[in-house]
């Protein structure tokens, strides 16, 4: 009979030990919103381990990577999406020439790749193979990317820029050879949208009036002339202007007609490929209108010799360069001067962004689609070197919010869930351990 007591009281503290171990270990279990073990003891208080579920918004990379733009410290090229340690708050990504930018929700800029002309921010010229933080920059709201310079719009409608600035594609005022910090463009206020061409500049204000700036020898600066500007001048002949996109050499604008839901979209520039939509090959120094579109515009974007249109519908028309693949269509002729349907209406596809030589498309539940070129696995899939036979998904990524396509590589904020307090969710690192790096 003492050797039964002995053990049912032996047992006794095993199973209180147990329901301890259990109560200390139930982080998860709590952070789901699931009870402990019912009627167990609280832990000691310096014991206790909280966790909590949260989505992350986090920068996926994937493509060209020479220069460490893929940000995962390295300068390995890879076709599979790989997170970057930029935050967990990511709100937009913007793609460079060999560069990123993240904006964070606070209001703050990071930035990895190249820096030979300080476009960085980071007040050196040094290559960056994982983010920095862009100096001085708070209470941003939107990024972009040029070929080698940066810009920033603020709360306050205020544009800051640095980096490459031979062309006055800064806006101060001045021609450097660069300017590895921010500084204010000059004479602008009331900005609600930026954007950078490969050595140019665009900006929206709050009244319609859109402004350009920097190199202009294609008439890339849309103010009948083609004189590089290192200050804001106005572009001719709009003035109800909803969204604006700026590529290589040429630029995109749509227009309210400010009677109905109509919208009009323009074009001007250099025009190589076709760019500009109007059956020609030659350049445009003012706004011209592309016709054969939808009547409602959800979305431009214009990339290196080509162009696309986001109808409200879901469809999409392109134009331009087609010797790769970057118009998703078949390769009958390698320039198109006139928009041609790459999607029907009711594609579920939300936004495009146009790069270097191929296209994505963020879908309505999440996914991403790549067309185009495909070198440096920029198409997020393993068929490395190949001219895309259309439009596929990158391989595994879901969950993307917002897409952005660079030179030769390519980037997405995407949503991923994680524990905070968790070793998996430590602070600029979400996903698993092997996208994170660790």
């Amino acid at each position: 009979m003492r050797v039964v007591l002995s053990l049912r009281g032996d047992m006794t503290r095993v199973l209180r030990r147990s329901r301890w171990l259990a109560r200390l270990a139930g982080c998860t279990a709590l952070a789901l919103g699931m009870a402990g073990t019912a009627g167990a003891a609280p832990a000691p208080a310096q014991a206790r381990i909280t966790a909590t579920l949260i989505q992350s918004h986090v920068v996926a990379s994937w493509g060209l990577n020479t220069e460490g733009e893929l940000g995962d410290g390295t300068t390995t090229t890879r076709w599979q999406y790989g997170d970057v340690r930029a935050g967990n708050d990511v709100v937009q990504v913007a793609a460079g020439m060999a560069y990123a930018l993240a904006l964070r929700s606070g209001g703050t800029v990071w930035a990895w790749g190249s820096n030979g002309h300080g476009e960085l921010g980071d007040g050196t010229q040094a290559e960056r193979h994982t983010p920095v933080q862009v100096t001085g920059l708070t209470g941003i709201t939107q990024v972009a990317a040029g070929a080698f310079f940066s810009l920033a719009l603020r709360s306050d409608g205020t544009v800051w820029a640095w980096g490459f600035n031979q062309n006055g594609q800064l806006g101060r005022g001045t021609v450097t050879d660069h300017e590895a910090t921010p500084a204010r463009v000059a004479v602008l206020n009331g900005v609600t949208k930026i954007a950078a061409g490969r050595d140019f500049a665009l900006a929206l204000r709050s009244d319609g009036i859109v402004f350009a700036w920097g190199h202009g020898q294609r008439g890339q600066l849309g103010n009948g002339g083609t004189a590089d500007s290192p200050r804001p001048v106005k572009i001719a002949g709009l003035s109800r202007v909803t969204g604006i996109s700026a590529g290589a050499e040429a630029s995109l604008a749509t227009e309210n007609d400010g009677i109905s839901a109509l919208t009009s979209v323009w074009a001007w520039g250099g025009n190589d490929y076709g760019e500009l939509g109007d059956g020609t090959l030659a350049d445009h120094r003012t706004p011209e209108r592309v016709t054969g579109l939808p009547a409602s515009i959800a979305g431009i974007s214009a990339g290196t010799g080509f162009a696309a249109v986001l109808g409200a519908d879901g469809s999409v028309w392109d134009w331009g360069a087609n010797v790769l693949g970057e118009l998703g269509v078949p390769l009958e002729s390698s320039t198109v001067t006139r928009p041609v349907n790459a999607f029907a209406a009711g594609s579920g596809i939300t936004q495009l962004s146009a790069g270097g030589t191929h296209m994505l498309a963020l879908k309505s539940d999440g996914t991403v689609l790549a067309w185009g070129y495909n070198q440096w696995g920029q198409l997020g899939h393993d068929r490395i070197g190949n001219i895309s036979a259309g439009p596929a998904p990158v391989t595994g990524l879901a969950s993307a919010t917002q897409v952005s396509a660079g030179w030769q590589s390519s980037y997405a904020v995407h949503t991923v869930p994680y524990l905070l307090g968790s070793a998996r969710g430590r602070p600029g690192c979400a996903g698993s351990a092997r996208r994170c790096g660790a």
